[in-house]
């Protein structure tokens, strides 16, 4: 009998929803307009952003927009470090591959992007997009304002850097709402950050700016969605009271200047981090290859790929590739977005089919990951102490969340787009 990969996909839809309403604090109080608006929402979404002819074409203008960022983003790394940096090397190269330098040349572009966001920050362009898709958001799903800027916030601006827009309502908002800001910070990917991971896989996927930020886009309405399922809950009392969203900025110098000061501080947590959990991913890979195991030696990517094989098979993914998205879906599950992506790119060519390479794409198009967690918590904790308790409390269901959310938009966009 021939494998309905479309039939698997939609029954995967069910199944991740319905792990939703199993994780839910109250299975009674289905909240079933927030999940179905959500679930809508992401497929018109994916729809609109794909299949529309105008739409995608302004999706490739910006995809040359970014083009024209990371190249001016390389002229400043090349004349810092040289060809380090993306310069015209003083030797013959065989392998260029083997001549990109993260640090050097992926990373710079996040001080840019940084300085750019601030600027258009306090030219109130940023401003006026968020106020329109906080009031979108609560017309559909009837979020408080506070949610609604956070949540519009974080594409362009980071799950860190979002709620900070609400910080004086931060200690009032319900314990659903303050979930709701955290899923969603888990589910999508900033915009520094779209353009650093898409100048990672750029080379294996065409166009990869514009599935990076289709992916947070689509994931966006979803995760408040998921978010009211697992926590049903009101508005708080902040419901209707303005939010001022201004410049802190006296001029257009002052915000570029504190913007890439700000992104140097993202770089350098960015650059500990991966220094990090690669180590600690080697590290264990040693250790589980020391165990005494018939064939490959083990290793903690086997080990998930196994673990993650069911859900994978619920996106919809071809057979042949289970292993190898599952390996790497769990990867960024444990360590982060940008060592899944990097061991994607290491695979070698034919290794996945393209609608297996676009399922993993968007599956791994967030933040959603145990270290990302950590900076959540400690970020919003000081935002908000007296919320400390919940927000911990909150951590790893959040992460459930987002992690249902991407699988949804991954599954979604194989069967659109596979």
């Amino acid at each position: 009998m021939p494998d309905n990969e479309t039939a698997r996909a939609l029954l995967g839809v069910v199944v991740f929803l319905g792990i939703g309403w199993l994780l839910s604090e109250n299975r009674r109080a289905l909240p079933r307009r927030p999940v179905l608006v959500g679930l809508a929402c992401q497929v018109a979404l994916a729809l609109l952003l794909t299949q529309i002819p105008a739409v995608t074409a302004a999706f490739a203008a910006a995809t040359h927009a970014v083009d024209a960022l990371q190249a001016a983003s390389r002229a400043g790394s090349s004349f810092m470090f040289g060809y380090l940096g993306g310069g015209r090397a003083p030797f013959s190269v065989e392998d260029p591959g083997a001549a990109f330098i993260f640090a050097f040349q992926a990373l710079p572009a996040i001080l840019l992007v940084g300085a750019l966001s601030a600027l258009l920050w306090h030219w109130k362009v940023l401003i006026w997009i968020v106020r329109a898709a906080a009031w979108a958001f609560g017309k559909l799903f009837g979020v408080s304002g506070p949610v609604g800027v956070s949540t519009s916030a974080c594409v362009f601006l980071g799950m860190v850097e979002a709620p900070l827009l609400v910080k004086p309502f931060l200690p009032r908002l319900t314990r659903a709402e303050i979930f709701i800001i955290m899923v969603d910070g888990l589910s999508v990917i900033g915009g520094s950050m779209m353009i650093v991971l898409g100048s990672l896989i750029s080379a294996k996927v065409p166009n990869a700016f514009s599935h990076l930020l289709i992916a947070s886009l689509i994931s966006t309405p979803m995760a408040i969605g998921m978010a009211r399922l697992i926590i049903p809950g009101d508005a708080s009392s902040t419901a209707h009271e303005p939010i001022v969203l201004a410049s802190p900025y006296r001029s257009s110098l002052e915000a570029l200047t504190f913007g890439t000061l700000d992104a140097v501080k993202m770089v350098l947590n960015i650059a500990g981090l991966l220094i990090v959990f690669v180590g600690l991913i080697a590290l264990i890979n040693m250790g589980l290859g020391a165990i005494p195991h018939a064939g490959a030696p083990l290793t903690l990517g086997a080990i998930l790929g196994w673990l993650l094989t069911p859900i994978v098979w619920l996106t919809g993914a071809p057979l042949s590739d289970m292993q190898t998205v599952g390996a790497i879906l769990g990867t960024k599950v444990a360590a982060n977005e940008v060592v899944a992506y990097s061991d994607m790119m290491a695979l070698p060519p034919g290794a996945l089919s393209d609608k297996s390479l676009l399922i993993l794409t968007y599956a791994l198009g967030s933040f959603g990951n145990v270290g990302s967690v950590a900076i959540l918590i400690g970020s919003l904790s000081s935002m908000a102490p007296d919320k400390v308790g919940e927000v911990v409390e909150l951590g790893f269901k959040a992460l459930a969340a987002a992690f249902l959310t991407t699988c949804l938009t991954a599954t979604i966009m194989g069967v659109i787009g596979g």
